[in-house]
């Protein structure tokens, strides 16, 4: 088999996909560089726009590096998102500033979900609807008539119908009466709404020529009022959450035929087409997207604690002793060292014996006279000299011991309108609570079965292993610490948002009660009322504890000008607890302070 050769294509003619993307030059990869480096520096300086303008650049010289891609990817959803945070803060003065800032994020990047979440309420389609059964629509034209006559109610009815394109036909039942019509420049609606209230009339379409008058009354309203048949699906709505939707159609517009399909989150109705048409509307407007609350929280938690010991300790007490026979007494107690001290010359003969032992105490260093070192001072002469001692020196204290203890939680957390939202950060620790006897592994030696021990039936069916293990079994309980915060905002009409704040920090106090560990809790809990973007500090001082011990001598430490003979210890410790709460509005479902206008026709009621 011979190989046929491709024809020779012109260049123009090629598929793009085998093309190879032209190989940038060295010049092209230093300027892309050059680029991209000054993009970096606005990305830096928050100059989103100029970034995004030099990273295009930067790819277009060279399309192979993957880095600019994604700085330019960077750059353009900080942009975007900047444009939010002006949005934000211009909706409460501006909102068609606020508008168009989000209308540029969107043109940026209308992916992103912070932009879809921002998106204006007409623009939501929060259910979709779908009819089953479809009504019969009249073609009349769109003139204008005026009707000032008196006669029966086939001539006024036929007078209309012609007027506006139609035929009329009349139930049998239709009674025979003359009325009067006065309306000015009325179209086909309003000439038939005043045709019905002055006669008490009801009128059906049969096709889309001709229409059907007769009167009004529950049971002509059962037998020629066309029904439609149209389901509503909630996606993400639970069927408890249907029932208010249900409700809704129930007791405001009057449907007897609501049911809800749990499968497939819907609700189906069936009734009178207008009514279908108004349930489609209020549910839109119900559903046109709930209002979101962005809370930024700043926790501090700020402990202080300062010791302070200041001042002079003086004896407490006082030991008075005869000086003569303390020093007799060490003179004796070494007596053939003081012999050897008299021989040699160091001592010399016919001193007295206070010298002596002075000698021996402070000089040889010989022990065993605390009295004699101790000794405070000494008064009196002679054999009645006497020795005061005290049992501590005198101190003077200079001491100062602080420390500070600061902790930063910065919490953001989202939460819908009117829905609970609760942040936890921490650990849980496990707090053994109770204990429990193993009563299998306990009793099961001494206790039979037919003869046959309960151990050896145990580890026949539930493993030897099962009874080697420990006979106490613990029940353990786990405690959160660290910080939890609840939040549950209400935007109100005037843009102001409510709350109710709860803030509580565990952590363990670090002693425990029968082997049970002592939690230490804050708890802080209010109710604030904030504007849109304004920020609200509270303040909460959660401890404070302070001691303090004077050690003085009765009398002289009050007397003036002797109380640096005091010596002062105290301490003192606090704790305060420190939030910052600034919301933010980052989506609204509702500008107005009302829905939409539905008109409804009037309907006898039934019996």
């Amino acid at each position: 088999m011979v190989a046929q050769q491709a024809p020779n294509l012109p260049p123009d003619s090629q598929e793009p996909a085998a093309r190879k993307p032209k190989e940038p030059t060295q010049k092209d990869r230093d300027a892309a560089e050059k680029t991209y480096l000054a993009g970096a520096k606005e990305l830096q300086n928050g100059r989103f726009p100029q970034a995004e303008k030099l990273f295009a650049q930067a790819i277009e010289r060279n399309p192979q590096r993957s880095e600019y891609v994604q700085a330019l990817l960077l750059a353009r959803e900080h942009h975007v998102t900047d444009l939010l945070h002006e949005a934000a803060k211009e909706r409460s003065t501006n909102p068609a500033a606020a508008d168009a800032l989000v209308a540029q994020a969107r043109s940026l990047d209308a992916a992103n979900p912070a932009v879809v979440q921002h998106a204006s309420p007409v623009d939501l389609h929060p259910i979709r609807t779908e009819r089953l059964a479809t009504s019969i629509v009249l073609l009349h034209n769109a003139s204008r008539h005026s009707y000032h006559q008196r006669g029966n109610i086939s001539v006024l009815a036929e007078a209309v119908a012609r007027d506006y394109g139609l035929h009329v036909v009349f139930d049998p039942d239709m009674p025979t009466k003359d009325y009067r019509m006065d309306v000015d420049d009325a179209n086909f609606t309003e000439a038939m709404q005043v045709l019905g209230l002055v006669s008490d009339t009801m009128y059906v379409p049969l096709d889309e020529h001709t229409m059907l008058l007769a009167e009004e009354t529950p049971q002509n309203r059962l037998r020629y009022e066309r029904m439609v048949e149209e389901a509503y699906f909630f996606p993400g709505y639970a069927a408890d959450q249907l029932k208010d939707f249900v409700s809704i159609a129930q007791t405001i517009l009057r449907m007897e035929k609501v049911s809800v399909d749990a499968a497939q989150n819907a609700i189906v109705v069936r009734g009178p087409a207008d009514l279908t048409d108004a349930a489609e509307r209020i549910f839109s407007d119900l559903m046109a997207g709930q209002s979101d609350v962005v809370f930024d929280v700043k926790v501090y938690a700020v402990d202080h604690a300062r010791t302070r010991n200041l001042g002079v300790v003086l004896p407490s007490s006082f030991t008075a002793y005869n000086l003569a026979t303390e020093a007799q007494n060490i003179i004796s107690a070494n007596s053939s060292l003081v012999e050897q001290l008299i021989a040699n010359g160091i001592i010399p003969s016919g001193t007295s014996n206070v010298a002596i032992a002075a000698y021996l105490v402070f000089v040889a260093g010989v022990s065993g006279s605390t009295a004699l070192t101790n000794t405070f001072f000494v008064f009196g002469g002679g054999s009645t000299t006497t020795g005061v001692t005290t049992a501590n020196a005198p101190s003077i204290n200079l001491a100062l011991s602080t420390s500070d203890a600061r902790t930063l939680e910065d919490v953001q957390l989202r939460a819908g309108n009117m829905q609970n939202a609760v942040f936890k950060a921490g650990t849980r620790y496990p707090i053994q609570t109770s204990l429990y006897s193993d009563i299998a592994s306990s009793t099961s030696g001494a206790t039979s079965v037919n003869g046959v021990s309960l151990s050896s039936l145990l580890s026949q069916y539930l493993g030897s292993s099962s009874l080697s293990n420990s006979s106490v079994i613990p029940q353990v309980q786990y405690e959160d610490l660290g910080i939890t915060l609840t939040v549950n905002p209400k935007i109100q009409w005037t843009g102001d948002i409510t709350t109710h704040l709860e803030v509580k920090i565990s952590a363990l106090a670090g002693s425990s009660l029968n082997g049970i560990p002592i939690l230490a809790s804050r708890l802080f809990s209010s109710d604030l009322t904030v504007h849109d973007g304004d920020t609200v500090m509270m303040v909460s001082q959660t401890t404070s504890t302070e001691t303090a011990a004077v050690t003085g001598m009765p009398g002289l430490s009050e007397i003036p000008g002797f109380q640096s003979t005091t010596n002062k210890n105290g301490s003192k410790s606090t704790g305060e607890l420190v939030l910052l709460v600034t919301p933010h509005i980052a989506r609204r479902a509702h500008t107005s302070a009302k829905g939409p206008y539905i008109p409804l026709q009037s309907r006898p009621e039934t019996d």
